[in-house]
């Protein structure tokens, strides 16, 4: 299998195991130890960083399912435009919990080597989400 094949399983394993089926134990296998998620302010950092941020969105949205809309890979890079649906259950961004289920959308950008993923970097619709929760005007 080519190294851009095997990247993408690596990735298609985190959407699908860890974000879908809520499998946490799997990022033991699947993130690296110098881990960096840019996607986080502060960047979240190795496997025990992978796992605070996997957690984190639990306290506002619930029931959530990622479906990969698209994925390409080239050499070391494997990159997801993708959509996810979520139950908003806490308070986010200042909007107290709606039970209203939302969608968001997004690009995510993975460094991926020796079958671990190195580095996220994410792109996501906030304005889009904010809008579905009634807390900005569309």
């Amino acid at each position: 299998m080519a190294v851009e094949e095997q990247n993408k399983a690596v990735v298609r394993r985190y959407y699908e195991e860890v974000f879908n089926q809520g499998q946490e134990s799997v990022l033991d296998e699947i993130i690296s130890p110098d881990y960096l998620d840019y996607g986080h302010n502060p960047p979240g950092r190795g496997i025990e960083g992978a796992k605070q941020d996997f957690h984190s969105g639990a306290a506002f949205f619930s029931d959530a399912h990622f479906t990969i809309d698209d994925m390409l890979a080239m050499n070391d890079q494997v990159v997801v435009r993708w959509t996810g649906t979520l139950k908003h259950i806490g308070e986010f961004m200042g909007v107290p919990a709606t039970g209203k289920t939302v969608t968001l959308t997004g690009i995510s950008m993975y460094r991926v080597a020796d079958g671990k993923v190195l580095e996220t970097r994410n792109a996501v619709n906030w304005l889009d989400l904010l809008q579905q929760l009634n807390a900005v005007p569309a």
